[in-house]
């Protein structure tokens, strides 16, 4: 389980809640507190410098978001999916992505192509050395990749489910790369993702939105034991 003793730095440009949700949901997803452990308010609010009143705010949007749950009279503890689960939420994402690729790169502008191939090129470079890759970054742009890619089929609401179930997996899915240190697979798909969405090529682009959802869900549930299951 990783250490919880790590100091989490709060910026001052918004409202203290907020600040406090978003370095917690932070902190979750890159694995400082790790699925299934117990989140002890006294001690989170230690780490962020706060006290527990806004906490306290922050953690029933981040139960909303399905990040946390809470536990009867334990308090809350970090959301676990056991394998069923995180099958069932795949083939949900993988129903949104490949609906909104096929209205996506039929949408697409100059603007959009060039933001795409601007952020496949950076995670090109931040991945070319796996020993000096910042890993936060490369996480980061992941995100922004697939949001850029995703965002100009216009149907907000398919977006925000598809935001939803991508929250309900991606501390996993940083979990299995910090594992595994394996970039290679999922790199060359986005540079395949992005060329596809460059040149138009429709039916490729979403084949390899399918694939690339499928090979994110085999991997995960290759390194998932089988008796992982969520805390009661």
């Amino acid at each position: 389980m990783p250490s919880t003793e790590t100091t989490l730095e709060i910026p001052t440009s918004q409202t203290l809640p907020t600040l406090v949700y978003r370095k917690l949901k932070e902190a979750i997803l890159n694995g400082i507190f790790s699925p299934g452990q117990m989140l002890r308010q006294d001690e989170v609010a230690m780490q962020l410098g706060v006290s527990r009143s806004p906490l306290r705010e922050a953690l029933p949007r981040l139960e909303a978001e399905g990040i946390v749950i809470l536990l009867p009279r334990r308090g809350y503890a970090v959301a676990t999916l056991d394998p069923k689960e995180i099958t069932e939420v795949f083939d949900l994402r993988c129903l949104l992505e490949t609906e909104l690729a096929k209205r996506s790169i039929k949408n697409r502008t100059d603007a959009d192509i060039s933001a795409v191939y601007a952020i496949a090129a950076q995670m090109s470079e931040e991945s070319e050395n796996i020993k000096k890759v910042d890993i936060a970054r490369w996480f980061d742009l992941n995100m922004q990749f697939h949001e850029t890619l995703l965002k100009p089929s216009n149907c907000p609401h398919h977006l925000k489910a598809l935001k939803h179930t991508r929250t309900l997996i991606e501390a996993y899915v940083r979990t299995e790369i910090r594992l595994t240190g394996d970039l290679a697979q999922a790199q060359d798909e986005h540079n395949q993702l992005a060329q596809a969405f460059v040149v138009g090529d429709v039916d490729t682009f979403i084949s390899i939105t399918r694939q690339h959802s499928e090979h994110t869900r085999d991997r995960l549930l290759e390194r998932i034991p089988a008796n992982h299951a969520p805390p009661h």
